[in-house]
C-alpha cells in the first residue's frame, strides 16, 4: 500500500501541468515568429562619392522613419492586439 502513495502523488502533481495550454509567448524555443531573415547592415549609394562621404541622408535611396507612430503597450503578451496588420483594423 505504501508504494502506491508516491505514485499517486506523482500522478496528482502531473495533472495540472498537462492541462495547461501554451502560446508562442511561453515557448522559449520560439524566437522568430513573423520575423524577417537576418542580414548584414549595408546601404547602397548611387555614386562612389556619396559612399565615401557616408552620408545616407543625402542619398535618393534613403527614407527617414521619423514621424508619428502608434504603439499599443500591454502588460501581458496575451493581451496584445491581434489582426493589426489587416487593412480594415481599427487602430483608434
Amino acid at each position: 500500500m505504501r508504494k502506491y502513495v508516491p505514485i499517486g502523488l506523482a500522478l496528482l502533481l502531473s495533472l495540472p501541468a498537462s492541462g495547461q495550454t501554451f502560446t508562442e509567448w511561453h515557448d522559449a524555443s520560439v524566437n522568430a515568429v513573423n520575423r524577417a531573415t537576418m542580414h548584414t547592415d549595408y546601404f547602397a549609394y548611387e555614386t562612389t562619392d556619396l559612399a565615401e562621404r557616408g552620408e545616407r541622408e543625402s542619398s535618393a535611396y534613403y527614407m527617414s522613419l521619423n514621424g508619428q507612430w502608434k504603439f499599443h503597450w500591454v502588460r501581458d503578451a496575451d493581451a496584445r492586439p491581434t489582426g493589426f496588420w489587416q487593412a480594415d483594423y481599427n487602430d483608434r
